[in-house]
């Protein structure tokens, strides 16, 4: 049996997948399963969705999961969380060149080009930290970066809340986002944006047609949303079965 898990800024979703059916394993906060040793040995042939920097098979860095520990993921197989949901996106929407971005705790991104997952050196599309104005600072120390203006942590630091759909749509940090994905289309011109992750799960691929706004018109991906919160960890799930 295949097993994905998902160790994201809040929560750890664990998957098993037997080359056919994924089966919900367990969710648990990331703190307690980050004090829990024993679960990482018990599950130590998964695959681990970090949200955090991964290259050559080594976590370096974690911005949105406080208390993180690399040294426990040493020796397993880790790969970035936006990047499972990449995969994830390719299994069950059969497009061969998308542009994913996952939206949660911080904001996530992942290349799927001619069917095959672009990692560059190891942290390639990480578009939550790509500069956009202002001078707030974000998590990973940077200035001004995407993450500052719509990420979880972000509204959460803002207003003390989540917020609703309608509400989502009227922040400015929505329209920062659009115009950030609309430069990503025209670097890879992908088949489809695919958007995942918590906040995407209230909203609906209507609302980010704002994104050709900022594009030329003979540019028009499809605009697809996942609302599955298991997304991640089904994705880890198929890279632990050998699948990409």
């Amino acid at each position: 049996m295949n097993v994905g898990i998902d160790v994201g800024g809040t929560f750890t979703d664990i998957v098993s997948f037997d080359g056919k059916n994924f089966t919900h394993v367990q969710t648990l906060k990331t703190s307690e399963f980050l004090k829990n040793p024993d679960m990482v040995e018990k599950y130590r042939d998964a695959v681990f969705a970090i949200a955090g920097w991964i290259r050559e098979g080594k976590v370096i860095r974690t911005p949105n999961i406080p208390g993180f520990d690399a040294k426990l993921f040493e020796g397993r197989r880790v790969e970035n969380d936006a990047n499972c949901f990449a995969i994830y996106a390719h299994h069950v929407t059969g497009f061969s060149n998308i542009f994913a971005v996952t939206l949660g705790t911080g904001i996530g991104s992942a290349i799927i080009a001619d069917s095959k997952l672009y990692r560059g050196k190891g942290l390639a599309s990480e578009i939550g930290h790509a500069f956009v104005g202002g001078d707030e600072r974000c998590v990973c120390g940077g200035i001004g970066h995407l993450e500052t203006f719509f990420s979880g942590w972000a509204i959460k630091r803002r207003f003390g809340r989540e917020m609703s759909r309608e509400e989502l749509l009227r922040l400015d940090g929505f329209k920062v986002l659009c115009a950030e994905v609309a430069k990503a289309v025209l670097i890879l011109d992908p088949e489809a944006i695919v958007f995942g992750g918590r906040i995407s799960t209230v909203l609906e691929p209507g609302d980010f047609r704002l994104i050709y706004d900022f594009l030329p018109p003979e540019f028009r991906p499809e605009i697809r949303v996942i609302k599955d919160p298991l997304a991640v960890a089904k994705g880890a799930a198929i890279l632990a079965g050998g699948g990409e």
